[in-house]
């Protein structure tokens, strides 16, 4: 249990600094650069980050269950994929073009280098997990906040410059883990790696690009729908519910790495312990958190509530999922993430209209609720 507490604690951290370093590089962004340069640059993060999800197929979940198995080929299996995948995708981007982004040269340069050194990031961190080195993730996620110090350097390349300096934050974080986990890293396909990662995984793939796909898209809805002002409270507001979340699905991870049934029923109990706090925290200081991005944010104080509240289904759908991804319950799997995916989408599209960013809280808590009844009550 300790081990377990400690990779979690690992990978909460790491991605709470993450986070916030990733919400102050565009607040800062936003004072050194026109909107219109934010707008090119964001949509570009925005589609890499979509990118890189596709760019796992799955194998990040083989690689944390079979490592122990394939040692490091799965290792070696999970960089060149994703890197080779990420680097098809980014060019099939480039080639579409969507809203003519690529304008300049330069963002084609830095579509690639957001590419590469994105995809070599993430994997090393996957890898991360089935050393039990996830301390070496922390560092990683430190040395990548290091993109806001470049934001002036490069001011005067507008959006390309954003773009380079996130680039240059993954390419020094990416270093730090080359280093540490040099006697795992190679260039190399484990054909049967991938076929059992493919086995295990791939319903869990599939449905996460169904729930990471309504997440891209909502910001689009809310600025069609609402315009510019009310998708700025919405980034905020569920940036800061992203926080919240960020233990359970480091809990859920690590749980797929040890897999005994003891531990999920432990971990039951620490996700509704932290359900409580997480509500109580959000309905107390919920206001003075949201103000200190000014009081115009305080509309998604609603919204970050509904989150709160949604917190409980989410933990119980995300540690469910880690014990049907131990049994191999690959279409239960599906199933479950199809229904919050889509079930997010419309919901959040069809009280938008009505209730504005707060029916997106509503959608996304009802979302998980429906998805937690597709659960096997044995995993806990």
């Amino acid at each position: 249990m300790r081990a377990l507490l400690r990779s979690t604690t690992d990978l909460t951290l790491g991605t709470i600094i993450m986070a916030l370093s990733g919400l102050l590089f565009w607040l800062f962004a936003a004072r050194l650069y026109p909107p219109d340069e934010i707008g090119t640059a964001s949509a570009l993060v925005s589609f890499m980050n979509l990118v890189f999800a596709l760019s796992t197929l799955g194998l990040n979940i083989g690689l944390v269950r079979f490592h122990r198995i394939y040692g490091k080929g799965a290792a070696g299996t999970t960089v060149t994929a994703m890197v080779l995948l990420s680097t098809g995708f980014t060019t099939a981007y480039v080639l579409m073009n969507p809203g003519k982004v690529f304008e300049r040269p330069g963002l084609i340069v830095g579509a690639y280098l957001l590419g590469l050194f994105g995809a070599l990031y993430n994997a090393l961190g996957f890898i991360s997990i089935p050393l039990c080195r996830t301390e070496v993730y922390v560092k990683m996620s430190t040395l990548y906040g290091l993109r806001v110090v470049f934001l002036p350097i490069f001011r005067g390349l507008k959006a390309s410059g954003m773009i380079l300096a996130t680039s240059l934050g993954l390419a020094i974080a990416s270093a730090l883990g080359l280093t540490e986990f040099r006697e795992q890293v190679s260039f190399t396909i484990d054909v049967e790696f991938i076929k059992e990662s493919l086995a295990l995984s791939l319903s869990n793939y599939l449905g996460s690009i169904v729930n990471v796909l309504p997440l891209y898209l909502m910001p689009t809805i809310v600025l069609v729908e609402l315009g510019k002002a009310r998708t700025g409270y919405y980034y905020i507001g569920f940036t800061i519910g992203n926080l919240m979340m960020t233990p359970i699905v480091a809990l859920s991870t690590i749980l797929i790495r040890d897999g005994e049934k003891a531990l999920f029923r432990k971990s039951l109990a620490l996700v509704l312990s932290y359900w409580v706090l997480a509500v109580v925290g959000i309905f107390w200081l919920g206001k003075p958190i949201l103000e200190i991005f000014g009081g115009d944010y305080l509309a998604a104080l609603p919204m970050l509530k509904m989150i709160a509240l949604g917190l409980g289904p989410f933990g119980l759908v995300y540690i469910g999922i880690s014990g049907l991804t131990v049994k191999g319950a690959a279409g239960r799997i599906l199933a479950i993430n199809l229904v919050r995916g889509l079930s997010f989408l419309i919901l959040g599209y069809f009280l938008l209209t009505r209730q504005g960013i707060t029916g997106i809280g509503v959608a996304w808590a009802l979302a998980h609720l429906l998805a937690a009844l597709l659960l096997d009550p044995k995993t806990f």
